[in-house]
């Protein structure tokens, strides 16, 4: 089968452990969606960072780098599952034969898709990302005890980054994109299905800070 963490001596083990927390924290920071090149990058730094905290000299080995990779669609899975109840809840999605609720969940997320509506506190567009959903998934994902990686890694979360934000969007809108039919039908989260929604997302982040540089808002997240 594949190579797990445990089938290694216990040096190795610490060494891919400190790596792969690294790797996990970092990937959310920088880059959650990354390419090829930048999935080696950010590899080379979480390899390094373990050198030097585990004081163990441990070779790139093909198949312990797979071990740290692996674990970014573990990433974005995990943050799928935990937002997946939330937006039916505090949407107001409703899983039901009738038509009515069907028509219902399908005319509510394409409403909340348009113009990313979903992000905004209230109607009437005010109050982007004031959304009370993002603040729920930030800290549920990242910040919920003192294993989190919010906390772990303070330094790569302190402010909240916008690559990891924009995952944060793109994952609520990848939970509406199920209910588009008015029944919920799984769709996974994936890099291929969701990258240029994600790009667009960091783009509209970056767009918003210039905007509202006097105001200071985004960093206060």
């Amino acid at each position: 089968g594949r190579p797990r963490t445990r089938d290694y001596d216990d040096m190795t083990q610490e060494f891919v452990t400190t790596a792969i927390g690294d790797y996990h924290a970092r990937l959310c920071a920088e880059s959650p969606m990354p390419d090829h090149a930048t999935e080696t990058s950010l590899l080379d730094a979480s390899w390094a960072r373990a050198c030097k905290v585990t004081r163990i000299n441990l070779g790139h080995r093909p198949e312990l780098a797979k071990l740290v990779t692996s674990r970014g669609s573990q990433v974005r899975g995990q943050l799928k599952t935990k937002l997946h109840p939330l937006v039916e809840a505090m949407f107001g999605f409703y899983s039901s034969q009738s038509k009515n609720a069907i028509k219902k969940n399908r005319n509510l997320a394409e409403g909340l898709k348009e113009g990313t509506n979903f992000a905004f506190k209230e109607d009437g567009r005010r109050g982007f990302l004031k959304a009370p959903i993002i603040q729920k998934i930030v800290n549920t994902m990242w910040f919920t005890n003192k294993h989190d990686d919010g906390i772990v890694f303070h330094e790569y979360f302190k402010p909240f980054p916008y690559p990891a934000l924009a995952l944060v969007l793109t994952a609520i809108e990848c939970c509406i994109d199920e209910w588009a039919t008015g029944s919920r039908t799984d769709i996974p989260f994936t890099i291929q299905e969701y990258r240029g929604a994600y790009e667009s997302h960091l783009k509209c982040l970056h767009a918003f800070e210039d905007a509202t540089k006097l105001y200071n808002v985004l960093p206060r997240i």
